[in-house]
């Protein structure tokens, strides 16, 4: 399922700068931008990686290049985090399926 795009326009109306920085981020891989139709825009997601973008450069005064670094590493942990998910899912499944292989076994052996 497709979200909203929040054209490019008004995105850059919104947080209060131009496309040309908007243009400049895509251009380093920052954000993605989408096309629906006619429509070249952000999806909800891109548009709260914008808002972090221009915080960090805002509020925080880090530059460009510390800003990627930053959203590289989050996007790394990001990752990092769902791979020790999946593991964790699929260490519990097979302790469980152990169990229930043990608990067969000794259930077999019980019987006369």
């Amino acid at each position: 399922m497709r979200h909203t795009i929040i054209p490019r326009d008004q995105a850059a109306a919104n947080l209060s700068i131009s496309t040309d920085v908007l243009i400049r981020y895509e251009a380093r891989g920052l954000v993605r931008l989408v096309r629906e139709g006619e429509v070249e825009g952000y999806e909800p997601g891109e548009i709260r990686r914008l808002w972090t973008i221009v915080s960090f450069q805002r509020d925080l005064g880090i530059n460009l290049a510390g800003v990627e670094t930053i959203l590289r590493l989050r996007d790394r942990l990001e990752a990092v985090s769902l791979q020790m998910h999946r593991f964790s899912v699929d260490l519990r499944q097979a302790l469980d399926d152990e169990k229930a292989q043990a608990d067969a076994e000794g259930e077999a052996a019980d019987a006369p």
